[in-house]
């Protein structure tokens, strides 16, 4: 998480409330990082919710942060389709967002 960039909604959160952001970014930690699941899955299952919530930004920056925690782009593409299968045509259209 040290070398993960924060985002935005967090940075402010962070600067405004302290003690209220420790706890948001310790369970913002805690899902990317190693657990039951490996922190690359948790991140590739957050890109794909974030394809259903049509964010673009966080598609591309989870898509970069599951590459860093070792995601293959052959995994990327297995997520894609999978996001296709269940959201259609604008599920890939966001999903794809994770390709440069």
């Amino acid at each position: 998480m040290e070398n993960m960039e924060l985002p935005e909604f967090l940075q402010i959160l962070k600067e405004k409330d302290p003690k209220y952001a420790a706890n948001l970014l310790e369970n913002f930690s805690e899902t990317q990082t190693d657990g039951a699941l490996p922190a690359k899955t948790k991140l590739l299952i957050a890109m794909a919710l974030d394809v259903g919530n049509g964010d673009i930004d966080g598609v591309k920056a989870l898509s970069e942060h599951a590459r860093e925690a070792g995601a293959t782009e052959e995994e990327i593409l297995e997520v894609v389709k999978v996001i296709g299968s269940v959201c259609g045509t604008q599920g890939l259209f966001y999903a794809t967002k994770a390709f440069k």
